[in-house]
Protein backbone atom coordinates (compact mmCIF):
# COMPACT_ATOMS: atom_id res chain seq x y z
CA UNK A 1 0.00 0.00 0.00
CA UNK A 2 0.90 3.56 -0.90
CA UNK A 3 0.31 6.70 0.38
CA UNK A 4 -0.76 9.20 -2.19
CA UNK A 5 2.34 10.70 -3.63
CA UNK A 6 4.52 9.14 -2.28
CA UNK A 7 6.57 5.38 -3.29
CA UNK A 8 7.10 4.27 0.36
CA UNK A 9 4.52 1.56 1.12
CA UNK A 10 2.31 1.16 4.28
CA UNK A 11 1.34 -2.00 5.57
CA UNK A 12 -1.78 -2.63 6.01
CA UNK A 13 -1.33 -3.77 9.46
CA UNK A 14 0.30 -0.46 10.30
CA UNK A 15 -3.09 1.62 8.97
CA UNK A 16 -4.82 3.72 12.11
CA UNK A 17 -8.53 2.31 11.69
CA UNK A 18 -9.03 3.96 15.07
CA UNK A 19 -8.69 7.46 13.99
CA UNK A 20 -11.68 9.45 13.14
CA UNK A 21 -11.92 10.87 10.24
CA UNK A 22 -15.98 12.22 9.82
CA UNK A 23 -17.98 12.26 12.77
CA UNK A 24 -22.22 12.56 12.28
CA UNK A 25 -23.58 13.65 15.60
CA UNK A 26 -27.57 13.12 15.66
CA UNK A 27 -27.91 14.77 12.44
CA UNK A 28 -30.66 15.08 10.66
CA UNK A 29 -31.10 17.17 7.68
CA UNK A 30 -32.85 17.08 3.72
CA UNK A 31 -32.77 19.45 1.12
CA UNK A 32 -36.09 21.50 1.99
CA UNK A 33 -37.64 21.99 5.35
CA UNK A 34 -38.42 18.54 5.05
CA UNK A 35 -35.65 16.13 6.93
CA UNK A 36 -34.72 12.85 4.67
CA UNK A 37 -31.96 11.56 6.91
CA UNK A 38 -32.97 11.87 10.57
CA UNK A 39 -30.64 11.72 13.77
CA UNK A 40 -27.58 10.18 11.94
CA UNK A 41 -24.60 8.93 14.13
CA UNK A 42 -21.71 7.33 11.92
CA UNK A 43 -18.25 7.71 12.53
CA UNK A 44 -15.75 7.00 9.41
CA UNK A 45 -12.42 6.22 10.53
CA UNK A 46 -8.88 6.11 8.89
CA UNK A 47 -8.55 2.67 6.55
CA UNK A 48 -11.93 1.90 6.56
CA UNK A 49 -13.63 1.79 3.12
CA UNK A 50 -17.97 1.92 3.20
CA UNK A 51 -20.25 0.85 1.38
CA UNK A 52 -24.13 2.51 2.45
CA UNK A 53 -26.77 0.00 1.35
CA UNK A 54 -30.71 0.03 1.92
CA UNK A 55 -33.64 0.31 0.22
CA UNK A 56 -35.30 2.44 -2.64
CA UNK A 57 -35.68 6.30 -1.37
CA UNK A 58 -33.93 5.05 2.05
CA UNK A 59 -31.60 8.01 1.72
CA UNK A 60 -28.32 6.31 0.26
CA UNK A 61 -27.51 9.56 -1.93
CA UNK A 62 -28.42 12.03 0.35
CA UNK A 63 -25.87 10.83 2.87
CA UNK A 64 -23.17 11.14 0.79
CA UNK A 65 -24.16 14.39 -0.75
CA UNK A 66 -24.64 15.31 3.15
CA UNK A 67 -20.61 14.18 3.49
CA UNK A 68 -20.61 16.72 -0.09
CA UNK A 69 -22.32 19.68 2.33
CA UNK A 70 -24.59 19.78 -0.14
CA UNK A 71 -28.10 19.09 1.89
CA UNK A 72 -29.75 21.60 4.38
CA UNK A 73 -28.99 20.64 8.13
CA UNK A 74 -31.83 20.85 10.09
CA UNK A 75 -30.30 19.44 13.68
CA UNK A 76 -27.33 18.04 14.79
CA UNK A 77 -23.85 18.06 13.18
CA UNK A 78 -21.23 16.85 10.67
CA UNK A 79 -17.24 17.05 12.23
CA UNK A 80 -14.36 16.60 9.57
CA UNK A 81 -11.68 15.93 12.31
CA UNK A 82 -8.99 15.45 9.34
CA UNK A 83 -9.20 18.95 8.19
CA UNK A 84 -6.51 22.01 9.38
CA UNK A 85 -9.61 23.81 8.81
CA UNK A 86 -13.53 22.23 9.43
CA UNK A 87 -15.10 24.95 8.89
CA UNK A 88 -13.50 25.69 5.44
CA UNK A 89 -15.82 24.51 2.36
CA UNK A 90 -12.94 24.53 0.02
CA UNK A 91 -10.50 22.62 2.10
CA UNK A 92 -13.41 20.77 2.49
CA UNK A 93 -13.84 20.26 -1.29
CA UNK A 94 -10.49 19.52 -2.59
CA UNK A 95 -10.50 16.39 -0.21
CA UNK A 96 -13.53 15.03 -0.89
CA UNK A 97 -14.33 13.95 -4.61
CA UNK A 98 -18.25 12.67 -5.33
CA UNK A 99 -19.27 10.61 -8.36
CA UNK A 100 -22.55 9.88 -9.40
CA UNK A 101 -22.87 6.99 -12.58
CA UNK A 102 -26.79 7.67 -12.94
CA UNK A 103 -25.88 11.15 -14.35
CA UNK A 104 -22.97 10.09 -16.79
CA UNK A 105 -24.19 12.17 -19.98
CA UNK A 106 -24.46 15.41 -17.20
CA UNK A 107 -21.04 14.71 -16.17
CA UNK A 108 -19.17 15.30 -19.80
CA UNK A 109 -21.05 18.22 -20.10
CA UNK A 110 -18.61 21.60 -20.08
CA UNK A 111 -18.68 25.24 -20.23
CA UNK A 112 -18.58 24.97 -23.49
CA UNK A 113 -20.65 22.30 -24.69
CA UNK A 114 -24.28 21.63 -24.81
CA UNK A 115 -25.43 18.09 -24.66
CA UNK A 116 -28.80 16.22 -25.70
CA UNK A 117 -30.29 13.00 -25.62
CA UNK A 118 -29.37 12.26 -29.53
CA UNK A 119 -26.28 13.80 -29.37
CA UNK A 120 -24.41 10.70 -28.08
CA UNK A 121 -26.10 8.75 -31.56
CA UNK A 122 -24.84 11.29 -33.80
CA UNK A 123 -21.74 12.17 -32.71
CA UNK A 124 -20.41 8.67 -33.74
CA UNK A 125 -20.70 10.09 -37.24
CA UNK A 126 -18.46 12.94 -36.45
CA UNK A 127 -15.14 14.45 -35.43
CA UNK A 128 -13.85 16.96 -33.26
CA UNK A 129 -15.71 16.26 -29.91
CA UNK A 130 -13.50 16.92 -26.96
CA UNK A 131 -10.82 14.18 -26.58
CA UNK A 132 -10.39 11.91 -23.44
CA UNK A 133 -7.28 13.31 -22.83
CA UNK A 134 -8.20 16.84 -22.62
CA UNK A 135 -11.05 16.01 -20.42
CA UNK A 136 -8.82 15.04 -18.67
CA UNK A 137 -6.32 17.79 -18.29
CA UNK A 138 -9.60 19.37 -17.55
CA UNK A 139 -9.60 18.13 -14.29
CA UNK A 140 -6.01 18.78 -13.78
CA UNK A 141 -4.30 15.33 -15.31
CA UNK A 142 -0.28 16.55 -16.17
CA UNK A 143 1.24 13.80 -18.20
CA UNK A 144 4.89 15.08 -16.78
CA UNK A 145 3.88 14.19 -13.15
CA UNK A 146 4.82 10.38 -12.35
CA UNK A 147 1.82 9.99 -10.30
CA UNK A 148 -0.65 10.73 -12.79
CA UNK A 149 1.59 8.39 -15.39
CA UNK A 150 1.46 5.48 -12.96
CA UNK A 151 -2.41 5.40 -12.43
CA UNK A 152 -2.91 6.17 -16.46
CA UNK A 153 -1.04 2.42 -16.72
CA UNK A 154 -2.73 1.37 -13.74
CA UNK A 155 -5.70 1.88 -15.26
CA UNK A 156 -4.59 0.73 -18.56
CA UNK A 157 -6.05 4.62 -20.24
CA UNK A 158 -3.23 5.41 -22.31
CA UNK A 159 -5.12 3.59 -25.29
CA UNK A 160 -8.39 6.17 -24.41
CA UNK A 161 -6.31 9.23 -24.33
CA UNK A 162 -7.31 10.27 -27.78
CA UNK A 163 -10.75 8.40 -28.20
CA UNK A 164 -13.38 11.25 -27.93
CA UNK A 165 -15.12 10.97 -24.82
CA UNK A 166 -18.58 10.92 -25.59
CA UNK A 167 -18.11 8.22 -27.71
CA UNK A 168 -16.99 5.80 -24.81
CA UNK A 169 -18.42 2.90 -23.90
CA UNK A 170 -20.64 2.28 -20.18
CA UNK A 171 -16.81 0.56 -18.84
CA UNK A 172 -14.68 2.99 -20.35
CA UNK A 173 -16.82 5.97 -19.43
CA UNK A 174 -16.56 4.80 -15.76
CA UNK A 175 -13.35 4.55 -15.85
CA UNK A 176 -12.90 7.70 -17.45
CA UNK A 177 -15.02 9.66 -14.65
CA UNK A 178 -13.02 7.42 -12.08
CA UNK A 179 -9.53 8.89 -13.23
CA UNK A 180 -10.66 12.59 -13.19
CA UNK A 181 -12.14 12.88 -9.93
CA UNK A 182 -8.73 10.92 -8.93
CA UNK A 183 -6.40 13.56 -10.36
CA UNK A 184 -7.45 16.00 -7.47
CA UNK A 185 -6.13 13.04 -4.93
CA UNK A 186 -8.68 13.66 -2.27
CA UNK A 187 -8.89 12.00 0.28
CA UNK A 188 -12.16 10.84 0.30
CA UNK A 189 -13.86 9.44 -3.03
CA UNK A 190 -17.27 8.84 -3.00
CA UNK A 191 -19.34 6.64 -5.57
CA UNK A 192 -22.88 6.86 -6.32
CA UNK A 193 -24.48 3.97 -8.01
CA UNK A 194 -21.03 2.82 -9.67
CA UNK A 195 -22.72 -0.46 -10.73
CA UNK A 196 -25.44 1.12 -13.06
CA UNK A 197 -25.02 -0.47 -16.20
CA UNK A 198 -22.32 -2.54 -16.46
CA UNK A 199 -22.65 -6.39 -17.09
CA UNK A 200 -20.66 -9.28 -15.14
CA UNK A 201 -17.07 -8.70 -16.31
CA UNK A 202 -17.88 -5.08 -16.08
CA UNK A 203 -18.58 -4.85 -12.51
CA UNK A 204 -16.02 -7.43 -12.54
CA UNK A 205 -13.00 -4.89 -13.78
CA UNK A 206 -14.63 -1.61 -11.65
CA UNK A 207 -14.22 -3.48 -8.46
CA UNK A 208 -10.42 -4.08 -9.71
CA UNK A 209 -9.93 -0.45 -10.33
CA UNK A 210 -10.84 0.01 -6.91
CA UNK A 211 -9.19 -2.44 -4.72
CA UNK A 212 -5.99 -0.84 -7.17
CA UNK A 213 -6.81 2.59 -5.80
CA UNK A 214 -6.55 1.21 -1.94
CA UNK A 215 -3.53 -0.82 -2.75
CA UNK A 216 -1.46 1.23 -4.57
CA UNK A 217 -2.47 4.33 -3.34
CA UNK A 218 -3.59 4.59 0.02
CA UNK A 219 -7.46 5.92 -1.62
CA UNK A 220 -10.35 5.77 1.22
CA UNK A 221 -13.28 5.33 -0.52
CA UNK A 222 -16.86 5.37 0.21
CA UNK A 223 -20.18 3.88 -1.89
CA UNK A 224 -23.55 4.11 -2.08
CA UNK A 225 -26.16 2.01 -3.74
CA UNK A 226 -27.45 -1.18 -4.97
CA UNK A 227 -24.61 -3.78 -5.47
CA UNK A 228 -24.29 -7.51 -6.27
CA UNK A 229 -21.12 -7.72 -5.56
CA UNK A 230 -18.55 -5.66 -3.95
CA UNK A 231 -14.86 -4.68 -4.05
CA UNK A 232 -12.72 -6.36 -2.08
CA UNK A 233 -11.49 -3.29 -0.01
CA UNK A 234 -14.87 -2.80 1.37
CA UNK A 235 -14.46 -3.23 4.81
CA UNK A 236 -17.55 -1.81 6.57
CA UNK A 237 -21.53 -1.50 6.11
CA UNK A 238 -23.67 1.15 6.73
CA UNK A 239 -27.52 0.12 6.23
CA UNK A 240 -30.31 2.63 5.97
CA UNK A 241 -34.04 2.83 5.97
CA UNK A 242 -36.68 5.79 5.41
CA UNK A 243 -34.01 7.80 6.47
CA UNK A 244 -32.38 5.93 9.70
CA UNK A 245 -29.54 4.04 9.99
CA UNK A 246 -30.40 0.15 10.45
CA UNK A 247 -27.32 -1.40 10.83
CA UNK A 248 -23.15 0.08 11.11
CA UNK A 249 -20.63 -1.94 11.22
CA UNK A 250 -18.45 -4.43 9.51
CA UNK A 251 -19.15 -5.99 6.11
CA UNK A 252 -21.80 -8.43 5.39
CA UNK A 253 -24.15 -9.09 3.20
CA UNK A 254 -27.67 -8.48 2.59
CA UNK A 255 -29.98 -11.23 2.42
CA UNK A 256 -32.27 -11.61 -0.37
CA UNK A 257 -35.86 -10.03 -0.42
CA UNK A 258 -38.27 -12.70 -0.19
CA UNK A 259 -41.37 -12.28 -2.23
CA UNK A 260 -43.92 -9.09 -0.80
CA UNK A 261 -47.84 -9.11 -0.72
CA UNK A 262 -48.19 -6.68 -4.31
CA UNK A 263 -51.08 -4.51 -5.04
CA UNK A 264 -53.71 -5.69 -7.54
CA UNK A 265 -53.30 -3.58 -10.58
CA UNK A 266 -57.00 -4.19 -11.55
CA UNK A 267 -57.82 -0.62 -12.15
CA UNK A 268 -54.64 -0.05 -13.93
CA UNK A 269 -55.21 -3.00 -16.22
CA UNK A 270 -59.08 -1.53 -17.13
CA UNK A 271 -57.43 1.87 -17.79
CA UNK A 272 -54.17 0.39 -20.18
CA UNK A 273 -56.31 -1.98 -22.19
CA UNK A 274 -58.88 0.30 -22.68
CA UNK A 275 -57.19 2.07 -26.00
CA UNK A 276 -56.93 0.29 -29.01
CA UNK A 277 -54.09 1.12 -31.46
CA UNK A 278 -54.31 0.69 -34.72
CA UNK A 279 -53.33 -3.08 -35.88
CA UNK A 280 -50.37 -3.83 -37.53
CA UNK A 281 -48.33 -7.24 -38.69
CA UNK A 282 -44.64 -6.24 -38.23
CA UNK A 283 -43.77 -4.30 -35.67
CA UNK A 284 -40.06 -4.47 -36.44
CA UNK A 285 -37.83 -5.92 -38.90
CA UNK A 286 -34.10 -5.40 -39.82
CA UNK A 287 -32.96 -6.92 -42.88
CA UNK A 288 -28.99 -7.50 -42.95
CA UNK A 289 -28.12 -4.33 -40.71
CA UNK A 290 -24.77 -2.86 -40.70
CA UNK A 291 -23.92 0.13 -37.98
CA UNK A 292 -20.52 1.67 -38.37
CA UNK A 293 -18.30 4.60 -37.04
CA UNK A 294 -15.34 4.90 -39.24
CA UNK A 295 -13.38 1.58 -39.10
CA UNK A 296 -15.45 0.46 -36.28
CA UNK A 297 -17.77 -2.24 -36.67
CA UNK A 298 -20.75 -2.03 -34.07
CA UNK A 299 -23.63 -4.30 -35.43
CA UNK A 300 -22.63 -6.44 -38.48
CA UNK A 301 -25.80 -7.86 -40.89
CA UNK A 302 -28.10 -8.29 -38.28
CA UNK A 303 -31.26 -9.72 -39.30
CA UNK A 304 -34.59 -9.77 -37.12
CA UNK A 305 -38.07 -9.58 -37.24
CA UNK A 306 -40.53 -8.65 -34.22
CA UNK A 307 -44.12 -9.37 -34.67
CA UNK A 308 -46.90 -7.81 -32.91
CA UNK A 309 -47.17 -9.50 -29.39
CA UNK A 310 -44.08 -10.96 -29.05
CA UNK A 311 -42.14 -10.44 -25.87
CA UNK A 312 -38.29 -10.16 -26.57
CA UNK A 313 -35.40 -9.59 -24.32
CA UNK A 314 -32.16 -8.44 -25.82
CA UNK A 315 -29.12 -9.56 -24.33
CA UNK A 316 -25.65 -8.99 -24.17
CA UNK A 317 -22.17 -7.70 -22.59
CA UNK A 318 -21.58 -3.68 -22.90
CA UNK A 319 -20.82 -2.83 -25.97
CA UNK A 320 -22.55 -5.12 -28.15
CA UNK A 321 -25.10 -2.92 -29.51
CA UNK A 322 -27.97 -3.23 -27.31
CA UNK A 323 -28.85 0.40 -26.92
CA UNK A 324 -28.12 1.43 -30.73
CA UNK A 325 -31.02 -1.00 -31.49
CA UNK A 326 -33.06 0.55 -29.54
CA UNK A 327 -32.12 4.09 -30.88
CA UNK A 328 -32.70 2.53 -34.45
CA UNK A 329 -36.33 1.62 -33.29
CA UNK A 330 -37.10 4.61 -31.50
CA UNK A 331 -35.49 7.16 -34.57
CA UNK A 332 -32.59 8.70 -32.34
CA UNK A 333 -29.73 7.53 -34.60
CA UNK A 334 -28.99 8.88 -37.64
CA UNK A 335 -28.16 5.66 -39.38
CA UNK A 336 -31.69 4.35 -39.10
CA UNK A 337 -31.68 5.94 -42.92
CA UNK A 338 -29.25 4.22 -44.46
CA UNK A 339 -30.48 0.49 -43.45
CA UNK A 340 -33.10 -1.46 -44.42
CA UNK A 341 -35.68 -1.13 -41.50
CA UNK A 342 -39.61 -1.85 -41.26
CA UNK A 343 -41.39 -0.28 -38.56
CA UNK A 344 -45.52 -0.40 -38.03
CA UNK A 345 -45.60 -2.64 -42.00
CA UNK A 346 -43.77 0.92 -43.48
CA UNK A 347 -40.39 0.87 -44.12
CA UNK A 348 -38.10 3.40 -42.87
CA UNK A 349 -37.47 6.46 -45.05
CA UNK A 350 -40.90 6.55 -46.86
CA UNK A 351 -42.26 10.02 -45.36
CA UNK A 352 -43.26 9.02 -42.11
CA UNK A 353 -42.80 11.10 -38.95
CA UNK A 354 -40.78 10.02 -36.23
CA UNK A 355 -43.47 11.69 -34.06
CA UNK A 356 -45.72 8.63 -35.59
CA UNK A 357 -43.46 5.92 -34.78
CA UNK A 358 -43.11 7.10 -31.01
CA UNK A 359 -46.54 7.97 -30.42
CA UNK A 360 -47.13 4.20 -30.63
CA UNK A 361 -44.07 3.28 -28.31
CA UNK A 362 -43.55 3.70 -24.66
CA UNK A 363 -39.66 4.08 -24.00
CA UNK A 364 -37.54 4.42 -21.17
CA UNK A 365 -33.44 4.00 -21.20
CA UNK A 366 -30.51 4.78 -18.93
CA UNK A 367 -29.32 8.02 -22.12
CA UNK A 368 -33.01 9.73 -21.59
CA UNK A 369 -32.42 9.26 -17.64
CA UNK A 370 -28.57 10.89 -18.10
CA UNK A 371 -29.42 13.57 -19.97
CA UNK A 372 -32.49 14.75 -18.26
CA UNK A 373 -31.52 17.89 -17.03
CA UNK A 374 -34.61 19.06 -15.45
CA UNK A 375 -36.43 19.82 -12.18
CA UNK A 376 -40.32 19.36 -12.97
CA UNK A 377 -42.31 18.19 -10.55
CA UNK A 378 -42.30 14.39 -10.66
CA UNK A 379 -45.81 14.45 -11.50
CA UNK A 380 -44.69 16.22 -14.54
CA UNK A 381 -42.12 14.18 -15.80
CA UNK A 382 -44.48 11.22 -15.89
CA UNK A 383 -47.09 13.40 -17.99
CA UNK A 384 -44.38 14.08 -20.21
CA UNK A 385 -45.03 11.04 -21.83
CA UNK A 386 -48.06 11.52 -23.48
CA UNK A 387 -46.13 13.90 -25.66
CA UNK A 388 -42.95 12.13 -25.72
CA UNK A 389 -41.26 15.31 -25.09
CA UNK A 390 -39.52 16.45 -22.04
CA UNK A 391 -42.20 18.95 -21.20
CA UNK A 392 -45.76 18.26 -20.23
CA UNK A 393 -47.89 20.03 -23.69
CA UNK A 394 -51.58 20.80 -23.37
CA UNK A 395 -51.54 19.75 -20.03
CA UNK A 396 -55.35 20.98 -19.49
CA UNK A 397 -56.38 18.19 -22.40
CA UNK A 398 -54.59 15.82 -20.08
CA UNK A 399 -56.82 13.57 -17.90
CA UNK A 400 -54.00 11.93 -15.87
CA UNK A 401 -56.77 8.89 -14.91
CA UNK A 402 -53.95 6.14 -15.71
CA UNK A 403 -50.97 8.30 -14.10
CA UNK A 404 -52.97 8.85 -10.79
CA UNK A 405 -53.39 4.85 -10.54
CA UNK A 406 -49.55 4.16 -11.70
CA UNK A 407 -48.37 6.79 -8.47
CA UNK A 408 -50.73 5.24 -6.18
CA UNK A 409 -49.67 1.47 -7.30
CA UNK A 410 -46.19 2.44 -6.50
CA UNK A 411 -47.18 4.01 -3.20
CA UNK A 412 -45.15 7.17 -4.55
CA UNK A 413 -48.31 9.70 -4.52
CA UNK A 414 -46.85 11.96 -1.78
CA UNK A 415 -44.01 13.15 -4.35
CA UNK A 416 -45.98 14.35 -7.44
CA UNK A 417 -44.93 17.73 -6.64
CA UNK A 418 -41.35 17.06 -5.29
CA UNK A 419 -39.00 18.31 -8.17
CA UNK A 420 -37.31 15.48 -10.28
CA UNK A 421 -33.70 16.19 -8.94
CA UNK A 422 -34.52 16.10 -5.01
CA UNK A 423 -35.75 12.51 -5.39
CA UNK A 424 -33.42 9.39 -5.09
CA UNK A 425 -32.30 7.66 -8.19
CA UNK A 426 -34.57 4.61 -7.70
CA UNK A 427 -37.60 6.96 -7.44
CA UNK A 428 -36.23 8.84 -10.55
CA UNK A 429 -36.10 5.72 -12.43
CA UNK A 430 -39.69 4.59 -11.24
CA UNK A 431 -40.81 7.93 -12.57
CA UNK A 432 -39.50 6.97 -16.39
CA UNK A 433 -41.05 3.49 -16.23
CA UNK A 434 -44.70 5.36 -15.51
CA UNK A 435 -43.48 7.45 -18.15
CA UNK A 436 -43.38 4.76 -20.33
CA UNK A 437 -46.63 3.55 -19.49
CA UNK A 438 -48.80 6.87 -18.93
CA UNK A 439 -50.36 6.65 -22.90
CA UNK A 440 -50.97 2.83 -23.11
CA UNK A 441 -48.72 1.85 -25.59
CA UNK A 442 -49.37 -0.80 -27.80
CA UNK A 443 -44.95 -1.33 -27.66
CA UNK A 444 -42.70 -0.69 -24.75
CA UNK A 445 -39.44 -0.42 -25.21
CA UNK A 446 -37.48 -0.59 -21.86
CA UNK A 447 -34.11 -0.26 -21.77
CA UNK A 448 -32.62 -1.26 -18.41
CA UNK A 449 -35.60 -0.10 -17.21
CA UNK A 450 -34.86 -1.60 -13.57
CA UNK A 451 -31.55 0.39 -12.62
CA UNK A 452 -31.39 1.92 -9.32
CA UNK A 453 -34.47 0.48 -8.14
CA UNK A 454 -34.53 -2.34 -5.44
CA UNK A 455 -35.61 -5.92 -5.28
CA UNK A 456 -39.07 -5.31 -3.78
CA UNK A 457 -39.85 -2.44 -6.88
CA UNK A 458 -38.65 -4.54 -9.37
CA UNK A 459 -41.26 -7.16 -8.04
CA UNK A 460 -43.84 -4.26 -8.88
CA UNK A 461 -43.16 -3.48 -11.88
CA UNK A 462 -42.67 -7.09 -13.25
CA UNK A 463 -46.47 -7.87 -11.80
CA UNK A 464 -47.47 -4.92 -13.45
CA UNK A 465 -46.50 -5.93 -16.72
CA UNK A 466 -48.24 -9.14 -16.62
CA UNK A 467 -51.13 -8.18 -15.49
CA UNK A 468 -51.28 -5.19 -18.32
CA UNK A 469 -49.70 -6.66 -21.46
CA UNK A 470 -52.13 -9.00 -23.48
CA UNK A 471 -51.26 -11.15 -26.33
CA UNK A 472 -51.53 -8.10 -28.91
CA UNK A 473 -49.21 -6.02 -26.71
CA UNK A 474 -45.50 -6.29 -28.08
CA UNK A 475 -42.24 -5.52 -25.24
CA UNK A 476 -39.06 -5.29 -25.94
CA UNK A 477 -36.98 -5.14 -22.88
CA UNK A 478 -33.29 -5.18 -21.87
CA UNK A 479 -31.54 -6.15 -19.15
CA UNK A 480 -28.03 -7.22 -17.74
CA UNK A 481 -29.89 -9.70 -15.33
CA UNK A 482 -32.01 -12.66 -16.16
CA UNK A 483 -33.26 -12.27 -12.57
CA UNK A 484 -34.68 -8.90 -13.72
CA UNK A 485 -36.66 -10.14 -16.75
CA UNK A 486 -40.49 -10.35 -16.95
CA UNK A 487 -41.89 -13.95 -16.97
CA UNK A 488 -44.12 -13.36 -19.74
CA UNK A 489 -40.88 -13.07 -22.49
CA UNK A 490 -40.64 -15.61 -24.41
CA UNK A 491 -37.72 -14.89 -27.01
CA UNK A 492 -34.55 -13.75 -27.14
CA UNK A 493 -32.20 -11.90 -28.98
CA UNK A 494 -28.53 -12.46 -27.97
CA UNK A 495 -25.92 -10.08 -29.06
CA UNK A 496 -22.07 -11.23 -28.52
CA UNK A 497 -19.15 -8.50 -28.92
CA UNK A 498 -17.61 -7.39 -25.65
CA UNK A 499 -14.08 -5.54 -25.57
CA UNK A 500 -13.32 -5.18 -21.81
CA UNK A 501 -10.99 -2.03 -22.62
Amino acid sequence: MYQIGSKEPIHTSEVLYHYPMIIFEDLTCGYTASPILQRINWTIKEGEHWVVTGPMASGKTTLVNTIMGKTRKLSGCIRYTYLNNPSSYEERKKTIHFVSFTDTGKLFDSVNAVHYYQQRYQAFDSDGHLTVRGYLKEGGLNEQDPDHLEFIDLMNLRPLLDMERIKLSSGQTRKILLCKAFLGQPKFLLLDNPHIGLDDPSRHLFNNYLDKLVIHFNQQIILSGHFRSLPSCINRQLMLKEGKITYSGPRVYEKPIEKIKLKDPGKIVEQFQNKRDQNFSTILKFDHIQIKYGKNEVIKSLNWEVKAGDKWLVEGPNGAGKSTIISLIYGDHPQAYSNKITLFDQKRGQGESIWDIKKRIGFTSPELHSYFNYNHPAEEVVLSGYSDTLFVQHRKEIKPILSDLLFDYFDITSYKKIPFKELSTGLQRVLFFIRALVKAPSVLLLDEPYQGMDQATVQKCNLLLKNILTPAHTLIFISHFRDEVPGIIDKILKLDHFDPK
